[in-house]
């Protein structure tokens, strides 16, 4: 614990403080119509209100908004309507020493308002529907996606033809277990009679010899999720929003071993969705019970399936962009002409 404050307190802190001061500068030199911002920048709404601008949040998953719903960041699902919004209250007084610059900054400037605007949540609706007790401002738009273009190798092509495939990657995760994650990840594909792709990444997984001269494992360091996705039966990942919501628009089951900050909320999310086993611990590494999770997952497969089905009729970004456009259109009745 001394060691995390003094580290906020020598590099965090001054990083923070220096974005909070750019955004305030590059906000009064464009002065923009729209401001849209992480919630870590809270000088940017008091900003954008002094240039007479919109200021929008993107809660990248649903963080402070709160609910009945679901639960806030590091509490399980499954709780009652009342605790879970109780818990975003906790976030929100735990914030509360955050906000400080922006008050500050709101009386410089003579600014009322230190909050946002609209809040928009990029996740799509078939994870995460919109709650009927959010206020009006606040909206679940759907997944933020783009076109994304990737080829694969010939030979990479061809495993993945020839036979029901389980995808292994962790993305950016990294810890001391990689080299026994992809071993039993591999033993415990085998068991079900599948192959494995295992994407090193930053390395999660650290294949050994044998993995990489073994007809039924293929070895990458990353791979194009469009490419790729669709010709897996079942994958095993860290569970980022971005990796969950590719997953399940793939129509891919899967089992998630969460690492840190929002992976464990997504696990839990898929499972009370009926979309997915639950977390597993990253330390695990016995075959039989990555197995069991594996197991587990695919009998998800017709649940994943229609939300991926639900997911193809979502725009994330149009709906976005339109709330956005409708905002700035009455605020602009609302200026002199």
């Amino acid at each position: 614990i001394t060691r995390a404050l003094l580290n906020y307190r020598t590099t965090v802190k001054p990083m923070l403080e220096a974005a909070y001061q750019q955004v305030v500068e590059q906000i009064q030199e464009i002065s923009p119509d729209v401001v849209v911002y992480h919630p870590k920048l809270v000088t940017a709404p008091v900003a954008a209100h002094a240039v007479g601008a919109i200021a929008v949040v993107v809660e990248l998953f649903p963080t402070l908004t709160p609910t009945a719903a679901f639960p806030a960041l590091g509490l399980p699902h499954g709780l009652p309507g009342f605790l879970n919004r109780a818990s975003f209250r906790m976030i929100q007084l735990a914030l509360a020493s955050a906000a400080k610059p922006a008050k500050t900054l709101a009386k410089k400037l003579g600014v009322l308002r230190h909050h946002p605007d609209l809040t928009l949540c990029p996740v799509s609706q078939a994870l995460v529907p919109q709650p009927a007790d959010w206020p009006s401002h606040a909206l679940v738009t759907g997944a933020w996606t783009s076109p994304t273009l990737g080829t694969i190798d010939a030979e990479l092509h061809d495993f993945l033809a020839s036979g029901p495939v389980v995808y292994a990657g962790f993305g950016s995760m990294k810890d001391t277990r990689g080299a026994p994650r992809a071993r039993a990840i591999v033993e415990a594909a085998r068991l079900v009679g599948f192959k494995t792709l295992l994407v090193t990444g930053w390395g999660g997984l650290e294949p050994s010899s044998d993995h990489v001269d073994a007809p039924d494992v293929m070895v990458r360091s990353t791979v194009p999720h469009s490419e790729v996705l669709p010709a897996v039966a079942v994958a095993i990942h860290h569970g980022g929003a971005g990796t969950t919501h590719a997953m399940i628009r793939s129509g891919i089951p899967s089992v998630i071993m969460p690492f840190v900050a929002d992976q464990p909320w997504w696990a839990g999310r898929l499972k009370i969705l009926g979309l997915g086993p639950g977390p597993l611990s990253k330390s695990v590494t016995n075959p039989n019970t990555l197995k069991r999770a594996l197991v587990k997952a695919i009998e998800c497969g017709e649940a994943v399936r229609v939300a991926s089905e639900f997911m193809a009729l979502e725009d994330g970004l149009g709906r976005a962009l339109s709330i956005i456009e409708d905002a700035e259109a009455g605020v602009q009745e609302l200026r002199p002409a």
